[in-house]
C-alpha cells in the first residue's frame, strides 16, 4: 500500500510540474496522495476544513486576544467587490473605522497557541507542506507531534491523564503574512459585520469573563 501511495505522490507532483503548477486536478490529487501517504506513515498530516467561511487571501490581518485557557481570533473575511476591474487594490487597516465583513474563531478549552511565521512565501519550508496543507486555509492535524509533546510535558503531574489526542484538535490556519495554531477541544466560528477594534474589544472582554 504504501509503495503504491509513493507511486501516486510521485505521478501527481510530475504531472503538476509538467503543467507549470496550473493543473488544478493534478494539485488536488497530489495533495490526496500526500496526506494518505503520511497517514498510512503514521505521520502528522493536514486536512483542509469545511467552516462555511473563507478569510481573505490577501489581507485578512488576523489578531488573537487569548488568556492562556481561551482564545478568540479575528480576521477580514474574504468579500466580493461587484465594482472591481483589475486595476485597483484595495487597502485595508486594522484602525479602519468602517464596519466590515469579519470571521470570528472561538477556541475552547484552548491548551496552546502558537502565532506567526511562517508566512506564504516560505510556508513550503513548513513540514506539513508535502503532507496536505492548502493555501490560506484552515486545517486539522492528524497525528500531530504538538500534542504529544505536550502531553510528554504534563505527565510529569502525579494526576496527569493521557488520552490527549483523543480530547485535543491541532488547528492550523495559513493567512497570508502568518500562520495561526492552536490546541483546543472545540471551534466556534461566527460571520459578523462590524468594526474590527470594537470586535477585539468585545472580545478582550469574553475572554476575561472565561
Amino acid at each position: 500500500m504504501t509503495r503504491e501511495l509513493k507511486r501516486a505522490v510521485t505521478t501527481a507532483r510530475d504531472r503538476l510540474v509538467a503543467s507549470g503548477y496550473a493543473d488544478r486536478d493534478a494539485h488536488r490529487e497530489l495533495t490526496k496522495a500526500e496526506r494518505q501517504l503520511a497517514a498510512a506513515r503514521g505521520e502528522p498530516w493536514a486536512e483542509p476544513m469545511d467552516l462555511a467561511a473563507q478569510w481573505d487571501t490577501g489581507a485578512p490581518l488576523p489578531h488573537l486576544v487569548s488568556n492562556g485557557s481561551a482564545a478568540v481570533l479575528i480576521c477580514y473575511a474574504s468579500t466580493v467587490d461587484p465594482n472591481w476591474d483589475g486595476t485597483y487594490a484595495t487597502v485595508v487597516s486594522p484602525t479602519d473605522p468602517m464596519p466590515a465583513q469579519l470571521l470570528e474563531f472561538t477556541f475552547g478549552h484552548c491548551h496552546a497557541t502558537k502565532f506567526g511565521g511562517p508566512n506564504d512565501e516560505v510556508i513550503s519550508g513548513h513540514p506539513l507542506f508535502s503532507r496536505g496543507l492548502e493555501p490560506y486555509e484552515p486545517h486539522i492535524v492528524h497525528n500531530s507531534p504538538w500534542i504529544a509533546e505536550e502531553e510528554r510535558i504534563n505527565s510529569v503531574h502525579p494526576l496527569h491523564q493521557g488520552g490527549w489526542s483523543q480530547r485535543l484538535k491541532h488547528y492550523f490556519f495559513m493567512f497570508h503574512d502568518e500562520t495561526f495554531e492552536a490546541l483546543a477541544v472545540d471551534l466556534r466560528v461566527d460571520q459578523v459585520h462590524g468594526v474590527l477594534e470594537d470586535r477585539l474589544l468585545h472580545a478582550v472582554s469574553s475572554v476575561l469573563r472565561d
